[in-house]
């Protein structure tokens, strides 16, 4: 039986994404979605999602390197342009096990999205579905039924995230009350 694509990408996060070919021998540019460029030259495999064609493939690195603003990559069995064209907008998915483990008081976005989030009585405010990047500081975008919340990342008003309970408590911001 074949895993539907929720349960292949089960533990994987998007890191990035192969936006065009780069010479004729099948190499690709790779844009990351996120500022973790030191990590890329460790990747050894991934599976690329394309949306639109609905269609997936497990891959391997072969060779990376850094070009500016993105890398320019090499995959196995991937060898002429015309294979790389095939694999233009696909998203990258690695598994979350292939980032170093987040210390105390720092996180990966994905551990914080789908956190229950409780103000200071432990009542439930709704859940972490995004996470803006203001440049000072990351905000959080929390859903319920009835609306959505922005939160500031910074101390006043987060109070403590249980990446493993996936539960962040929060001081509700003065605005909002």
């Amino acid at each position: 039986m074949m895993k539907s694509l929720e349960e292949l990408l089960q533990g994987y996060v998007p890191f990035g994404v192969l936006s065009n070919t780069h010479g004729l021998n099948g190499d690709l540019k790779l844009y990351l979605f996120s500022n973790l460029s030191n990590l890329v030259s460790s990747l050894t495999e991934a599976i690329a999602y394309n949306e639109e064609q609905k269609k997936y493939v497990a891959v391997q690195f072969e060779k990376v390197r850094r070009a500016n603003d993105h890398f320019i990559i090499h995959l196995a069995g991937i060898d002429t342009i015309s294979e790389a064209e095939r694999l233009k907008g696909f998203i990258i998915y690695v598994s979350k096990n292939f980032f170093p483990k987040s210390l105390d008081g720092e996180y990966y976005f994905f551990e914080l999205i789908d956190c229950e989030v409780f103000d200071e009585a432990n009542n439930s405010i709704g859940v972490v579905r995004d996470i803006i990047e203001t440049g000072n500081n990351d905000v959080i975008v929390v859903k319920n039924k009835k609306s959505e919340i922005l939160i500031p990342v910074v101390e006043r008003y987060v109070l403590s995230i249980d990446k493993e309970a996936k539960r962040v408590i929060v001081k509700v911001p003065e605005w909002l009350e």
